[in-house]
């Protein structure tokens, strides 16, 4: 799998939201293990992004698809 980041900081160890080359998004944050609410089922995975991160890679994909 091909990776290209979207948004986030530059440095490989904080936040951020890549494209993969079959389309799809993956994220990369901080691990939330227990949360009210949140429910994993077997092999997820939650994590923890600052608004500012989703709201710039959602702008990126828009701007991709144009």
């Amino acid at each position: 799998m091909k990776l290209s980041k979207v948004s986030g900081c530059e440095n490989d160890n904080c936040p951020a939201v890549y494209v993969s080359d079959a389309g799809t998004a993956v994220v990369q944050g901080f691990p939330v293990h227990m949360a009210d609410g949140l429910v994993l089922g077997k092999g997820e995975a939650a994590v923890e992004l600052p608004p500012e991160i989703v709201l710039a890679s959602v702008e990126a994909l828009q701007g991709a698809k144009k």
